[in-house]
């Protein structure tokens, strides 16, 4: 089943996000120490004044006079008092809390040896407690809240620097040209951050125009050999020739116009561009058709077929020079590996194959720079080339175009 990943948080979000929850925590925190010591308190408070109120009983008994008490306090034991309640004998000496119809406090001590017990209610305190309780809660609540407001207005003092950095650096990354980062270059973090950022970019740019520099003579230089075996190739061409020697120069001919479109390639993956002089995009059918009569006579000097196939139209327009250049490499490597039988070009409703009948992807791997460049030109154009095995036995390259594919299903090259 496909991973599903939850959408990335700003870190905005995650800062103003652990602020709340840290200083909910500590309330939190700081709420359930209070209601603690609370309770700790109110036992002590109650058991102590239940402890003098049974001593105060017992000296008034002891007189012969009969105690008063609080309304909300009762008194049980021996005659002349009333006998304690079922639930409340056996109890032991000390102050405890009792739920019987209702919840009481206790005390337990002895007076002429019998148990005296002396109960409080617990309605007032309960209530209190309640009023407490929700107090606690809301004031939680308030705190959580208001962390969030102060962890939202923490993030933006935070992160305006950084922001304004992110900006900047994506404004300076879309220029041609080197430009020094226009924000003010604090002495913290983020100012440390932006010189980095400032002289890498700076030095990107360097790097960038001494590699124009270079290709461009480069390219003129590797132009001016080029332009005399085409002028050359077309001068010859115009004396008195043997077809034998004039489809030799139609051969120099057409592999140097064949160089230079390869050299504009390779000098517009020098220069990270997608410039190119490629002659004007052409469809699928027509650059592969052009692609197996210029490779159909070498099959044939070696005895193969090579058959150019339509199982579906691959719609769209394509470079001929991109588009060439990988079928070109892809029938060359079937050609050179395929001893007899056949290579096949099948044009696809999302591409094209080409297999063979050879040996198969084993000792067909030392294609060496053709499928290299195959796959370069590949990522370079969001196309997508995997290997297999082909139905007569040798290798078969798949090259997708129209749709992308799922790298963990495809054995890339």
């Amino acid at each position: 089943m496909p991973v599903r990943h939850s959408p990335p948080r700003s870190l905005a979000q995650r800062i103003m996000l652990s602020f709340a929850l840290l200083v909910t925590f500590v309330a939190g925190f700081y709420a359930f120490a209070l209601y603690q010591s609370i309770e700790f308190t109110e036992q002590q408070l109650i058991s102590g004044i239940l402890r003098d109120e049974v001593a105060r009983a017992v000296d008034t008994l002891e007189r012969g006079e009969t105690p008063r008490l609080p309304e909300d306090t009762r008194l049980y034991g021996a005659p002349p008092l009333e006998a304690p309640p079922p639930t409340m004998r056996g109890l032991p000496e000390g102050f405890g809390e009792l739920s019987d119809n209702g919840d009481f406090f206790v005390y337990t001590g002895v007076w002429r040896g019998e148990p005296l017990v002396l109960t409080r209610d617990q309605l007032g305190f309960e209530d209190t407690e309640r009023v407490f309780r929700r107090i606690t809660l809301f004031s939680v609540l308030a705190v959580f809240f208001l962390g969030l407001l102060a962890g939202w207005i923490l993030s933006r003092n935070i992160m305006k620097p950084v922001k304004a950095l992110s900006d900047e650096v994506r404004k300076a990354s879309t220029g041609r040209t080197y430009e020094p980062l226009s924000i003010e270059l604090t002495n913290d973090e983020v100012g440390e951050l932006a010189r980095i950022c400032d002289g890498a970019m700076k030095r990107l740019h360097e790097a960038l125009q001494r590699e124009k520099a270079f290709t461009g003579d480069v390219s003129h230089e590797l132009r001016t050999p080029l332009t005399v075996i085409e002028t050359s190739a077309e001068l010859i061409s115009m004396t008195p020739l043997s077809p034998a020697q004039a489809k030799q120069i139609e051969r120099i001919t057409r592999s140097a116009g064949d160089m230079r479109e390869l050299m504009s390639l390779f000098l517009s993956f020098a220069r990270l561009s997608n410039e190119t002089t490629s002659p004007e995009p052409d469809s699928a059918a027509g650059i592969l058709k052009t692609v197996a009569d210029t490779w159909e006579p070498f099959a044939a000097e070696k005895g193969l077929s090579l058959v150019l196939r339509r199982e579906a139209e691959c719609p769209g327009a394509y470079s001929p020079v991109m588009l060439g250049t990988v079928a070109n490499n892809l029938v060359k490597n079937a050609v050179a590996y395929t001893e007899s039988g056949v290579v096949t070009i099948t044009e696809t409703s999302e591409g094209f194959i080409v297999s063979d009948s050879g040996p198969g992807l084993a000792d067909g791997s030392g294609a060496g720079l053709g499928l290299s460049i195959v796959s370069r030109i590949c990522r370079r154009s969001g196309w997508t080339v995997t290997a297999g095995k082909a139905p007569e036995g040798g290798a078969a390259f798949t090259v997708t175009m129209t749709k992308a594919v799922d790298a963990r299903r495809a054995d890339r090259l």
